[in-house]
């Protein structure tokens, strides 16, 4: 789910007076949804919904359907009608409640991970309200480990009762460790603030000591620990595969010769951000099926793109010099392109090299290369 206010959200009312205040709130929010009680629907209001009572029917559906939900009612009552539908904190919907005197707008559930805080915030300012924030992270301003780098795209590889203990490390102001993949090279976010009990080290044995209550890696590469302490790993998304094949090659060999070559080259397929291919290949179903399972972009380039890409290729100096550069491969030359993995990779990646060469298969071939400029992804490192 987005955090804060997504266009897939609603607002609902049950009384007048809440009627009243969701009006204002939906003129602020014109995407968003607005339901009221039916006796209180104006004939000539073309933009509410109506629904008839019992509420609970109601709240449940619109729950369980929509990534957030704004309900004028007392906290006590929301709870109790969508108490029977609560599935976890990683699929439930926001849920900010406002009282019917529009006084103050209260983060009541998925207040991080569904951006219920956020949406609490953006509410109390629509209507003049006061917002209620009671998550520990904000109440304290330190860093909320579960958020970091959600708006660049990363993902966290951690189990929950780890990811649970790290940030309550972070809340108790206990000793705990970072380690920033110089290979990876992804930068801080800097809407994620430095607790000061957060400390940058410089080598991973380090950041993985006893002397920590929790360690935070920021990493594509495949990790493992002995570490006596959560590890929470965050992955950007800093790898793009190229992908060739044949015509009618499954999805599932596909995806397979991916996830075995970047296994074999000690890189996770977590922080896979794009799929690259040619253009003749754009409407190849298993490249399609394999961008669609993994949740990434596909992006296509001409024959001319690959060609001139490959053309380039030169061998590195400097940072650069350990990148392995595109070779041209003749069992392309039917298609009229002299290489489809690696210069689409690089291509995607606006990359000088490679850190996977083409793999083959009987039928497909893979090459990975890391989004250049990673650091920018924050206006500066820690």
């Amino acid at each position: 789910m987005s955090s804060g206010y997504s266009p897939n959200t609603a607002i609902v009312a049950v009384s007048k007076p809440g009627a009243d205040l969701a009006r204002r709130l939906a003129s602020c929010l014109p995407e968003a949804e607005l339901h009221l009680e039916r006796r209180f629907v104006d004939a000539a209001e073309s933009d509410a919904r109506a629904y008839d009572l019992p509420l609970r029917p109601v709240l449940q559906n619109l729950f369980v359907n929509r990534d957030a939900l704004i309900v004028f009612l007392p906290i006590g009552a929301a709870v109790r009608l969508l108490a029977p539908v609560f599935a976890g904190k990683k699929r439930d919907a926001a849920v900010v409640c406002v009282d019917d005197g529009g006084r103050f707008a209260i983060s009541v559930l998925s207040g991080h991970v569904g951006g219920g805080d956020d949406l609490a915030r953006q509410v109390a300012a629509a209507i003049g309200a006061q917002p209620v924030v009671t998550s520990a992270s904000d109440a304290l301003n330190v860093t909320a480990i579960d958020l970091v780098g959600r708006a660049q795209g990363w993902r966290i590889d951690a189990t929950s009762i780890d990811l649970t203990r790290a940030a309550a490390a972070v809340v108790n102001g206990e000793p705990v460790s970072l380690w920033l993949d110089t290979e990876t090279d992804a930068a801080w976010p800097d809407d994620q603030a430095m607790t000061d009990s957060i400390t940058r080290v410089d080598k991973l044995t380090d950041a993985l000591g006893d002397g920590y209550a929790a360690t935070l890696i920021v990493s594509d590469q495949i990790l493992t620990s002995d570490a006596n302490h959560p590890v929470i790993i965050y992955r950007p998304p800093t790898l793009v595969a190229g992908v060739g094949c044949r015509r009618g090659v499954e999805v599932e060999h596909l995806r397979g010769l991916l996830g075995d070559t970047l296994e074999q080259h000690g890189l996770t397929l977590q922080s896979l951000g794009k799929i690259a291919t040619a253009d003749i290949k754009a409407d190849e179903p298993g490249i399609i099926a394999l961008a669609e399972s993994l949740g990434v972009t596909l992006e296509v380039y001409t024959a001319s793109e690959l060609n001139d890409r490959c053309a380039q290729a030169a061998p590195l100096q400097g940072e650069g010099a350990g990148l392995s550069q595109p070779t041209p491969s003749a069992a392309q030359d039917l298609l009229g392109v002299f290489g489809v993995s690696e210069p689409a990779a690089m291509l995607a990646a606006r990359a000088d090299g490679l850190v996977v060469p083409r793999t083959k298969s009987d039928r497909a071939t893979v090459a990975v290369s890391r989004v250049a400029n990673r650091s920018s992804q924050s206006s500066g490192k820690i």
